[in-house]
């Protein structure tokens, strides 16, 4: 008993001295890389604070809506240009998106909130992979609304009415990311492909103005007010439960491609007016 007791003693004083050699010889602490905490950073890098609260910016940007705003951002940077259409339907998106943060959280400045996600939209650097995963983890067994998202990506691409290179392989990428049946993705890519390969341009100018709901003598503000209005309507809301079933080809690309066609044929139209009468053009 007493040789048990003699050990104990021994052991716990070893114990002791090491500590104190642990303490007072940082050299021999192990050494956290340079690639975890940037060099010559004066302020602590919050990132990797476990105690920090995350502000505004960080919560939306991390959580599942501003990821799809994040990747959506990857999509409609990648040929460097954004048409008018396009832009309307991602402004609407990042709508629903701040209506639906609103309701689901604690957050009360709708304005802020959309601010933020036009920060997210427009500063986006995180990679294709990082964001469609961190996306995969919030949509664990909704498999609708992972082949929603892809079918929303075929409709932005689309919204110039013609599918670039650059756009297919953003589109592919987050559909393997998001393990997307191959079966349901080229039943997507198709039906978008065969839609806008049989578009012809046929509208007239009075068809135009008669789909936009505008007068001939409408000034181009109002118009182009009318043109907004429309889209916002007719827009695919991916966010709601009860789209997840509907087909955007047909609930909502033939309307929204007729209503940017008679814009597009009027905006001309009045170009060509005003500079027959000798007008300038904004």
């Amino acid at each position: 008993m007493e040789i048990l007791l003699l050990i104990t003693i021994v052991i716990i004083a070893l114990a002791i001295m090491n500590f104190k050699d642990y303490l007072y010889n940082p050299h021999k602490r192990p050494r956290i890389e340079n690639s975890t905490f940037p060099p010559d950073d004066d302020e602590f890098d919050r990132k990797y604070d476990i105690y920090a609260t995350p502000t505004k910016e960080e919560k939306i940007r991390n959580g599942e809506y501003g990821l799809i705003v994040g990747i959506l951002s990857k999509l409609a940077h990648v040929d460097g240009r954004v048409c008018e259409l396009e832009f309307e339907l991602i402004e609407n998106t990042i709508e629903d998106i701040a209506n639906q943060i609103l309701m689901q959280s604690a957050m009360h400045q709708r304005e802020e909130i959309i601010d933020i996600l036009h920060e997210i939209f427009n500063n986006t650097y995180e990679d294709l992979e990082e964001l469609t995963y961190s996306y995969a983890n919030f949509t664990k067994g909704q498999y609708k609304r992972r082949l929603k998202l892809v079918e929303y990506m075929l409709s932005l691409a689309y919204a110039d009415g013609n599918l670039g290179d650059s756009e297919r392989e953003v589109i592919l990428d987050v559909a393997a990311f998001l393990e997307i049946d191959n079966g349901d993705f080229n039943k997507l890519y198709d039906d978008f492909a065969n839609f806008y390969s049989n578009q012809s341009n046929s509208m007239s100018v009075s068809e135009a103005y008669k789909i936009l709901g505008v007068e001939i003598d409408d000034d181009s503000e109002k118009i182009k007010k009318k043109y907004k209005s429309l889209v916002r309507e007719n827009h695919p809301d991916i966010l709601q439960h009860k789209e997840l079933d509907s087909s955007i080809i047909e609930t909502h690309t033939k309307k929204l491609q007729d209503i940017n066609e008679a814009y597009e044929l009027i905006k001309n139209h009045k170009k060509i007016e005003h500079e027959r009468n000798g007008e300038k053009t904004s």
